[in-house]
């Protein structure tokens, strides 16, 4: 009996040997690999440029309507002054009337600094549906990043009375805080409803689709697509910020693709990419 105890003590022995070398041998699945965090430094650059153009889009709005000629309720507040010139210019066909020379003077109301000029050259009026304007960005900075180049805005017919709806076209430059330089060339669309309520700017909201071609700040080639239209609201940073909306972000120098999803509205400052895995990463802009 003794020696079938023993017996017996030595197979369970065995067999829990056999097992720990089965475990240890076996070889590594893909599921068992350490998930590197991707890196999103690309997205969150390209990201910040967004806001940074849709904030100089609102300036040019608040330009504006510090004129009888285009009013509508928005006062340019204490971060830049407005001088109107009498020459007319002509661009692509069009002969731009009015002449607005913008001089940056401190923070914006959206909490970003500005300093450079910026011109605007436009004809027509919001009000009627028949605006154009030309800008131009000169030693422009944003929140410490310099930022050059044209935009074209062609105002589109809307059919309701609540928006204003705008072709934009623009391209240049944006050089980043630590040095890096962000190229662009975009076409986007761009509605802005709650203009019948035109004491109250609280309402108000901006829809973004279109897309966009350039270089990231690594040199590399980059494409973006708005896959789901992108959301401002004045109560989000006064329209800086993207709240809602996806952008398919593509790196043909690397052929990747990622999408970055931005949310479902609230103001949290941040944008998410969520791998073939379901695992989310998260970067957030810089304000």
């Amino acid at each position: 009996m003794k020696r079938i105890n023993q017996f017996l003590r030595l197979a369970t022995v065995g067999t829990l040997a056999l097992t720990i070398c089965l475990t240890a041998c076996r070889k590594k699945s893909a599921n068992d690999e350490v998930e590197v965090d991707p890196d999103l430094t690309s997205e969150r650059d390209l990201s910040n440029a967004n806001n940074d153009q849709n904030s100089l889009l609102k300036d040019i709005d608040k330009a504006l309507d510090n004129s009888s000629a285009n009013l509508r309720e928005e006062a340019f507040g204490s971060y830049f002054t407005s001088f109107e010139k009498d020459s007319a210019f002509t661009k692509d066909g069009v002969d731009y009337t009015r002449y607005l020379l913008v001089t940056y003077t401190g923070t914006s109301d959206d909490g970003q600094s500005r300093s450079g000029e910026m011109k605007i050259f436009s004809v027509g009026k919001r009000t009627l549906g028949n605006f154009k304007a030309y800008a131009t960005f000169t030693g422009t900075k944003v929140g410490g990043r310099s930022i050059t180049g044209t935009k074209k805005i062609t105002q589109q017919a809307s059919g309701d009375s609540n928006k204003w709806q705008f072709g934009i076209s623009a391209n240049g430059s944006i050089t980043t805080i630590d040095g890096k330089i962000i190229t662009y060339s975009s076409n986007r669309t761009r509605i802005r409803t709650g203009i019948s309520t035109l004491a109250n700017l609280l309402d108000d909201s901006i829809t973004i689709t279109g897309s966009w071609t350039g270089t990231n700040g690594n040199g590399e080639s980059v494409t973006s697509v708005i896959s789901s239209p992108l959301q401002m609201t004045y109560l989000c940073h006064v329209f800086r910020e993207i709240t809602s909306g996806k952008i398919d972000f593509t790196n043909t120098t690397k052929g990747t693709s990622r999408t970055i999803n931005y949310g479902s509205g609230g103001c949290d400052g941040k944008g998410t990419f969520t791998n073939a895995k379901g695992r989310v990463f998260e970067f957030y802009f810089k304000r």
